[in-house]
């Protein structure tokens, strides 16, 4: 429109210069006119702006009719300003015909994302159906995660006397925490704690299928035996393979482990499991965050070996018997006898490995928060903390440790068969 008014000017200039005031009378008329087609013509394509091809459209339909304000041409006969009428409803349809366009594009993108998404679903179902592998990983984490917020409280007493150490009793240090810090204190530290656990107990569970999986096709190639042979495993192999998916699942997790003790022991001075990470590299630099690596590793073979040995082997020995008793019928191990199954072994596990763990703390908190460093290495503590403190030190806080302990292996192994079933997967 601005270029349409500019050569009309011009061409009146060319012609000859015209009074003042006769030609701002015409600008004048002019402008009011292209207001009134703007407003009038297009008011019903709002609040969309028309587009070149419309307009050009538009014009071509008024050149055809005929149809032109005020005779309004140029000099190739097309219409400056066309009047109303049929050239607005063509403006209106071409505009309609765009914005349809538009439509479409929108509706094909939409078309093509929803695809891709139901392609990338249908992949991971796909995927899922066979990814023992992940699902192991999975049901271990959530027994992880769900036993050790269970079991919490006991857990940050139990940490508290094998640190620090003490006479206090487990209620009296119970009430003690929750008169000095609510129940908050009962979680301080959980958090890193699920964020170690969840993966320690994934690995473990997993590393405990893939070894015992590893010691079965031994013996069938070592016995000469076809692929679908029926092989059992004793209970020192279910140890051997236990202890090292123990050691294996904490190697990759300890610094984890480090943070969840300093957050334990010094709630106020860390913000979070970031500062805490922090705070240890500042203080003692990155090999704080492997301090007490050793006996961890140490501790972790015949712990977490005990623990999956006693369990599945009296898991097995039970569920045969029942198996017996119902004519041969399989029956599932109830509830209750595998909770009691799993607080025996976490017993028996925590009771054999105790001294180790009392050990790894004391070797944690060394040089941090101003503790001093009394220690070198593993024998050192192990010696100094006897020397010092007397045999039972290395027993400090294990009646909180068995008591968190029990329940929450318990809880584990319940919710790790659960999640068995959930996924359908299968042990040998």
């Amino acid at each position: 429109m601005t270029t349409s008014i500019t050569e009309l000017c011009t061409n009146s200039r060319l012609q000859g210069r015209r009074p003042r005031g006769s030609f701002n009378k015409s600008a004048a008329l002019i402008l009011l006119l292209a207001i009134t087609r703007t407003v009038g013509s297009d008011a019903g394509a709002l609040p969309f702006t028309r587009s070149a091809h419309s307009i050009a459209k538009s014009n071509h339909e008024a050149l055809v009719s005929g149809t032109c304000v005020a005779n309004l041409k140029k000099s190739n006969g097309q219409c400056l300003i066309p009047r109303g009428g049929s050239s607005a409803a063509a403006a209106s349809a071409s505009e309609s015909a765009v914005l349809s366009s538009e439509s479409l594009k929108m509706v094909g993108l939409v078309s093509v994302f929803a695809t891709l998404r139901d392609s990338v679903a249908v992949g991971f179902q796909e995927w899922w159906r066979t990814a023992d592998t992940a699902k192991f990983l999975v049901a271990g984490a959530v027994a992880g995660i769900v036993s050790r917020t269970a079991v919490s409280p006991l857990e940050v007493i139990a940490t508290a006397q094998m640190v620090r150490g003490g006479n206090k009793s487990m209620f009296g240090e119970l009430s003690h925490l929750f008169k000095s810090e609510g129940v908050n204190g009962f979680f301080k530290g959980n958090g890193a704690n699920c964020l170690k656990v969840a993966p320690t107990r994934g690995v473990q569970f997993f590393a405990f299928e893939q070894f015992k999986l590893k010691l079965v096709e031994y013996k069938r190639t070592s016995m000469g035996l076809d692929e679908d042979a029926v092989v059992h495993l004793n209970p020192i192999e279910r140890l051997i393979a236990g202890g090292f998916a123990g050691m294996i699942a904490s190697s990759m997790v300890y610094p984890i482990e480090v943070v969840k003790t300093m957050l334990t022991m010094y709630p106020g001075k860390y913000a979070g499991i970031g500062a805490a990470f922090r705070g240890v590299i500042n203080e003692v630099g990155p090999k704080g965050l492997y301090a007490g690596l050793g006996p961890t590793l140490i501790a972790m073979f015949p712990y977490v070996g005990v623990e999956f040995m006693i369990y599945e082997t009296a898991k097995i020995a039970i569920e045969q018997f029942l198996q017996t008793e119902n004519d041969g019928v399989a029956v599932a191990l109830p509830i209750i006898i595998s909770l009691g199954l799993g607080a025996m072994a976490g017993a028996a596990a925590q009771t054999s490995a105790h001294p180790l763990d009392v050990v790894r703390k004391r070797l944690q908190i060394q040089g941090i928060n101003g503790n001093p460093v009394l220690y070198k290495n593993t024998f050192a503590c192990f010696s100094g903390v006897i020397n010092k403190e007397g045999f039972g030190a290395l027993y400090r806080g294990l009646g909180p440790a068995c008591v968190a302990t029990i329940p929450g292996t318990g809880i584990a192994y319940i919710t790790y068969e659960f999640m068995k079933k959930y996924f359908e997967l299968s042990s040998v």
